[in-house]
């Protein structure tokens, strides 16, 4: 009986008898089709990279009060797309041109049509969020307006810290600049300011508008503005006396 089993597969079955195994049905594979020719392009020539890419302008940048930066090997001037971060550059200071009033003087490729975001820090991994000066300028056409230019500062003024009568230490608090957002204390430390009774806190900042803040609850802060301020003395309210109840 196996035997005559074995014989019959592959055959046409005998009347009242039970397919087990048949073969698929192959399908044909379709042709292929020569894909449609690209625009603009004749007789299989190759395409122009040079005209597919952005086109970009140049901007002048000035920078002024350098006198402290220079003898930071690492400074130098970063451009990047304000809203997206994409399409950074590093400009080092050492690459810049002196000018007669004592500024130095660069210039940046930007692809037209973006927002562009200049800052002047004192090294490359600073420049997004720890930079000394920043400005944001619209990069057009060369025939749509004049020539972009951006003016950055290097000046720096120090400020110290100091506890109020009576606390030996206060911290972490929080150094925010209100008029500018986006910077960040990363010279000073990202994790906060901790001060102790017999060490000076020095802070090296550039103009603007301060607030120390504690972190947990915002409605605690002190305001402070640079270069009015040389000296700051924290408030009583961010720094409570050991004994002290808020």
């Amino acid at each position: 009986m196996l035997y005559a089993l074995i014989l019959s597969v592959g055959r046409d079955p005998l009347p009242g008898q039970q397919t087990r195994f048949s073969a698929p049905q192959l399908e044909k594979p379709t042709t292929p089709k020569p894909l449609p020719s690209i625009p603009n392009i004749a007789n299989g020539e190759a395409p122009n990279i040079e005209s597919t890419r952005d086109e970009r302008t140049q901007i002048a940048i000035q920078i002024k009060n350098t006198t402290g930066l220079l003898g930071v090997g690492d400074a130098g001037i970063a451009t990047f797309h304000t809203e997206t971060g994409g399409d950074f550059h590093w400009l080092p200071l050492s690459n810049a041109t002196k000018a007669l009033d004592g500024s130095l003087r660069m210039n940046a490729s930007a692809a037209i049509g973006t927002r562009l975001t200049i800052t002047l820090s004192s090294s490359r991994e600073y420049a997004r969020h720890g930079y000394i000066s920043r400005q944001i300028v619209d990069v057009n056409a060369p025939g749509d307006g004049p020539r972009p230019v951006a003016s950055l500062n290097g000046l720096m003024h120090e400020v110290q810290i100091n506890l109020p009568t009576n606390t030996e230490r206060a911290g972490p608090l929080r150094l925010k600049r209100v008029d500018d957002p986006r910077w960040l204390p990363i010279l000073n430390s990202t994790s906060g300011l901790n001060l102790q009774r017999g060490v000076i806190t020095r802070l090296q900042l550039a103009p603007g508008n301060y607030e120390l803040q504690d972190p947990l609850a915002k409605d605690r802060r002190q305001a402070f503005s640079v270069p009015e301020a040389t000296v700051v003395e924290v408030s009583p309210v961010l720094a409570p006396a050991e004994d002290g109840r808020l």
